[in-house]
């Protein structure tokens, strides 16, 4: 009797944790087809655990099947996953116990003995359970034996050999693979529960954060929930940490959302199990030891490439310094893109696009490709071309990030070459003109889609204008691949330096298409640069330019370099010039002293400007602050050649570009 109470109470102390138990396995097993739980997971756990050791008999457990239970096979010899959640600090007191109450159950069942032989499968069930001399198998959730004995349904299960011999079969089965215990012993499911419930969750180490994206090349937002054990997705049930262990790995909702579609998207429930399953060290206790947590990152380290291989791995330093650098694309996406281009599906497939019938003009991808890809696109195109500058001017030579940004770029003209693919141009004000205004610049050849349609276009061949009676606006869309082929461009260019739409890639296509890019992606392919060194620093760029200001100054070189970088570059900080020529702040002081003493430039504390050197004159408020002499200087650089702008030029022509205008007009202090 006394054993039917102690078995009555632990079950009445499971059973208030069942409400639960689908939030905590959330992403790691899924339930699909049945409605939701109502409370029988750790139950059947239990009864299928009691059958398997034999305490049970096969009647008894076909009576304690029920239809509501996960179907948690999945963790049979990966419950290391399961165990993770518990101990991490991301992880909600309350489902912590769950957790815990899970495991503890689970450590006295067949499934924490390395000695059992399981083996987990598919089968159409035409019993639940079964035992014989050779061995057990039990269904595992879905069905209660009164359906399966109608239905024959397919069905999880999980069986034990007593031997050599396959244990009894429940039915047809569709699939079985053996399932090895790796990290789960009782041992040490116990040990790691003692140690929860005496110290607290594991501690929180920010370093195996960037030892695990270090690594693999996972963004550090997936990083740091894969140690917590949430791989899945963030606003799935189950599939994220609470607002404030959101706050303690310094992660948000929208970090996490774009983590899960770079690094995740695509992975399954089993991937899940596999990446996590063996992650915990073999002492349970090394956790809360200095280092405990980079154990776990090695580890899963290994399990990803094992099973994944690694992504293209960009410094954690580059991959900051481009947080900022393209709107709507993260800064460890746009490493991504640019260090590893073949591996973007956009980058290495043609895309085809058309117009629609409808009573306003839309713009639709080939196939139905979904949304999220269509403003991938857009961003792409965008990010493409302006990581191709920032990686080019600002990341040192060898940096993996700028030495994979000219493939991405030839990519990128690859796609825009082809025919099929149009892209949005702009808002055209048509004013009183009204349709004239569209058939005298671009025609009147009508538009053909691969469909009728309500609104009429004509179609140059490289614009493809609305025309839409009493509209004053017109919606615009050119083809890239007839870009810059005839006057049709200039035709085109006219009406969108006019426009105040923002929106239109025509620019983005126009400052890909021109020199300036070019010459760019080129200076990087070169490898004019030696390794670690920066386009910014004209003593690695430009010697020879440096080598004549030095000269004609009489300066020593590194105050001549020192000079025509606070000519040219918009934002010389006293941090970005020791960055760029690998100053100390001693060298960066003896450097500016001789150009203060000719009066070349001067000191002066300017709150907001990061630096304490300027040319003399005025200057702007910024952000940053300024020389307006700068104005000057590129109102002259580009009117000697109209079509490339200034800052889309090689840093070596700017430099160049810098002294002579200096020579002609030098900065002087205002009358």
């Amino acid at each position: 009797m006394a054993d039917e109470t102690g078995q009555t109470d632990d079950r009445a102390r499971l059973s208030e944790h069942e409400h639960n138990v689908e939030i905590v396995l959330g992403q790691l097993v899924t339930r699909s087809g049945f409605g939701r739980l109502s409370g029988s997971t750790l139950a059947h756990i239990d009864m299928a655990g009691r059958f398997l050791a034999g305490a049970l008999d096969p009647a008894s457990a076909a009576a304690a099947q029920t239809s509501d239970a996960c179907p948690w096979a999945p963790l049979v010899g990966r419950i290391g996953a399961v165990a993770l959640r518990a101990v991490s600090p991301a992880t909600a007191d309350q489902h912590r116990e769950t957790l815990l109450a899970l495991l503890e159950l689970w450590s006295g069942t067949p499934m924490a003995d390395p000695a059992v032989r399981l083996r987990r499968g598919r089968v159409a069930a035409s019993v639940t359970a079964a035992r014989d001399e050779h061995g057990a198998a039990v269904a595992i959730g879905g069905a209660d034996a009164e359906w399966v004995a109608r239905k024959n349904p397919e069905l999880s299960f999980l069986d034990r050999a007593f031997g050599q011999g396959d244990p009894p079969a429940l039915g047809r089965v569709v699939g079985v693979t053996d399932a090895p215990l790796g990290w789960g012993t009782a041992d040490q499911l116990t040990r790691l529960i003692a140690l929860v419930r005496a110290k607290g969750p594991a501690p929180w180490d920010r370093k195996a954060v960037d030892l695990l994206a270090g690594k693999t090349g996972l963004s550090r937002a997936t990083a740091s929930v894969a140690l917590c054990g949430f791989l899945g997705h963030p606003n799935a049930r189950g599939g994220k940490p609470t607002p404030q262990a959101r706050k303690t790995l310094k992660v948000t909702l929208g970090d996490l959302e774009d983590a899960w579609f770079r690094d995740m998207e695509g992975h399954t429930d089993e991937d899940r199990l596999e990446l996590l399953a063996d992650v915990l060290p073999q002492d349970p206790e090394k956790l809360w030891a200095p280092g405990g947590l980079s154990e776990v990152a090695l580890r899963l380290a290994q399990a990803w490439q094992q099973r994944f291989g690694t992504k293209a791995v960009a410094p954690l330093s580059t991959i900051q310094a481009a947080e900022k650098v393209a709107p709507n694309v993260t800064g460890a996406q746009l490493c991504e893109w640019l260090a590893d281009p073949g591996a973007v599906p956009l980058l290495t497939k043609d895309l085809d696009s058309w117009l629609e019938s409808d009573d306003t003009p839309r713009y639709k991808n080939q196939k139905c490709v979904p949304a999220a890809e269509t403003l991938q696109l857009r961003n792409l195109i965008e990010a493409v071309l302006l990581g191709l500058r920032w990686s080019y001017e600002e990341l040192p030579a060898g940096d993996p990030v700028r030495e994979g940004a000219p493939a991405a770029y030839d990519l990128l003209l690859r796609r825009l070459a082809h025919p099929g693919l149009l892209l949005p141009a702009c808002l055209f004000d048509v004013g009183t003109q009204g349709l004239d205004a569209i058939t005298d610049r671009f025609g009147t050849v009508p538009y053909r889609g691969p469909s009728e349609l309500t609104v009429d276009y004509v179609d140059d061949g490289l614009t493809v204008a609305s025309l839409v009676e009493h509209q004053r606006l017109a919606s615009l869309f050119f083809r890239p691949s007839a870009y810059g082929v005839d006057a049709r461009t200039e035709r085109l260019a006219e009406v969108v330096d006019a426009s105040r739409d923002s929106r239109h890639a025509f620019e983005r296509v126009r400052l890909l298409r021109g020199k300036g890019a070019e010459a760019m992606a080129h200076r990087i392919r070169s490898g004019a640069l030696p390794e670690g060194a920066y386009e910014a620093d004209p003593s690695a760029s430009a010697p020879s330019l440096v080598e004549e200001v030095a000269g004609r100054l009489d300066v020593p070189p590194d105050s001549a370099a020192l000079y025509l970088q606070l000519l040219t570059l918009a934002d010389p900080t006293d941090r970005n010039v020791r960055t760029w020529n690998r100053w100390t702040p001693a060298r960066l002081r003896k450097a500016a002293d001789p150009l203060v003493a000719r009066d070349l430039v001067m000191r002066h504390e300017h709150r907001g400007a990061g630096r304490k050197i300027f040319l003399p004159g005025l200057w702007t408020q910024g952000p940053p602050p300024q020389e307006t002499w700068k104005t000057d200087l590129k109102t002259a650089a580009e009117a000697e050649d109209t079509h490339t702008p200034f800052i889309w030029r090689p840093l070596p022509d700017r430099f160049t570009q810098a002294w002579h205008h200096a020579q002609k007009q030098p900065p002087t202090p205002p009358a």
